[in-house]
C-alpha cells in the first residue's frame, strides 16, 4: 500500500510546479523579436539598428534578432516581413529606398509600402557626406567641378542600391554641380566604401556611420556634408550650402514598421520601447558618435513624417528620369 505524501513534500511539489509553470510563461514572454533589415552588416541601417534594438530589447524584456537580408532596395526584406504573421513578433526596418523612393523609380513592386505596412517608430537618421576615392586627387567640390571640367567626362559614382537615397540624393546634386554620373549600385554601404578604397568608384553620396571613420582615418577623402550645419567629427569639412550648392540636405533614416494588420497592443508596446531607448543618454551619444540623431515620436509622427519624405523625394525622381538600374 502505498503511503500519502507528507504535508510539507506536497506543499513542495505544488511550489515546484507553480515555479516551473512561471518560467515557462516567461519563456513564452520572452520569445525572441525579430527586425528585418534592408540592407547587410556593417552600413548606417545595421549600426543604428543594433544600437537602438539592444536598448529596446531591455525594456521589452525580450530579445530583438537582427536579420540583414540585403538586396532590391529593401525589397527582398520587405517581403520576407510581409510572409510573417502580423503577431508582433516581426518587425520591418523602413528607409528612404523602400518605403519612398522605389515607388517612383519601379514600374512594379512586390508589395504596397502605403498599405502593407504601418508606422510604428522612427529610430535614427544621419546626413549624407560627399566623399571621394583617395586617387582622384581633389580636396574640395570646387576641384572636384574643376577636374570634371577639365577631363569633359563624369564620375563613376558609388550607391548603396539603386533608388536609396544615396542614388536619388547624388543624382540631384551631382546635376546641381553641373557633372555626369555613371551610377554604379551596391548592396549596401559597407560594400560601396569597400570599392571605393579599392578605387572602384569615384565618389559616393553615403550617411555617415558608414564612411565616418574611413573619412577621418584619411582613406577616402570628404568634401561636403549635405546637411545645415557642419558635422562636429568633421569641423574643417563644408556643407554643401557653404560650397554654394543649397537645396540638397538629405539625410538616411531608418524606423520600425509592422505588417498591416499587427494587434494596436504591439505596435504601441515597441514604439514606447524604443522611444525610451532613445531617451537614454547613454544611446544618444553612441548614436551621436557614428553620425546618427534619433528620431523619437509617436506612430503617427512617424508615419507624417514619411509622408512627408513621400511628397520631396517621388516628385524629384520624376523630374530627374531616375529609374532603377
Amino acid at each position: 500500500m502505498r503511503r500519502p505524501l507528507q504535508p510539507a513534500f506536497r506543499a513542495l511539489a505544488g511550489a515546484l510546479l507553480l515555479a516551473m509553470a512561471a518560467l515557462g510563461a516567461g519563456a513564452q514572454e520572452r520569445a525572441p523579436i525579430r527586425f528585418v533589415v534592408p540592407y547587410p552588416a556593417g552600413g548606417a541601417a545595421d549600426q543604428i539598428t543594433r544600437l537602438v534594438a539592444t536598448a529596446a530589447a531591455r525594456h521589452l524584456g525580450a530579445p530583438i534578432v537582427i536579420d540583414n537580408k540585403g538586396g532590391a532596395a529593401g525589397m527582398i526584406a520587405a517581403e520576407a516581413a510581409l510572409r510573417a504573421e502580423p503577431d508582433g513578433q516581426t518587425f520591418f526596418v523602413g528607409s528612404n529606398a523602400p518605403l519612398v523612393i522605389n515607388q517612383a523609380i519601379y514600374a512594379r513592386m512586390p508589395y504596397d509600402p502605403e498599405k502593407d505596412f504601418v508606422p510604428v517608430a522612427g529610430m535614427g537618421k544621419s546626413p549624407l557626406l560627399l566623399v571621394t576615392r583617395k586617387g582622384l586627387g581633389v580636396t574640395d567640390v570646387p576641384g572636384l567641378i574643376a577636374l570634371s571640367a577639365k577631363a569633359g567626362t563624369g564620375f563613376t559614382m558609388g550607391s548603396a542600391s539603386s533608388g536609396n537615397i544615396t542614388h536619388l540624393a547624388g543624382e540631384g546634386a551631382s546635376r546641381a554641380m553641373g557633372f555626369r554620373v555613371t551610377h554604379v549600385p551596391f548592396s549596401g554601404s559597407a560594400p560601396a566604401i569597400t570599392s571605393m578604397l579599392g578605387e572602384n568608384v569615384d565618389i559616393m553620396y553615403d550617411a555617415l556611420p558608414s564612411c565616418l571613420q574611413q573619412a577621418k582615418a584619411g582613406r577616402i577623402v570628404p568634401l561636403a556634408i549635405l546637411d545645415a550645419r557642419r558635422f562636429p567629427q568633421l569641423p574643417d569639412v563644408p556643407t554643401l550650402r557653404e560650397a554654394g550648392y543649397a537645396g540638397h540636405d538629405a539625410s538616411a533614416w531608418f524606423g520600425v514598421m509592422a505588417r498591416a494588420g499587427t494587434p494596436r497592443a504591439a505596435i504601441d508596446g515597441m514604439n514606447k520601447a524604443v522611444n525610451d531607448a532613445l531617451a537614454q543618454p547613454d544611446l544618444v551619444a553612441r548614436l551621436n558618435q557614428i553620425g546618427a540623431q534619433p528620431m523619437p515620436g509617436s506612430p503617427a509622427s512617424f508615419g507624417r513624417f514619411i509622408a512627408d519624405e513621400r511628397a520631396r523625394w517621388i516628385p524629384l525622381a520624376h523630374l530627374l528620369g531616375v529609374k532603377a538600374d
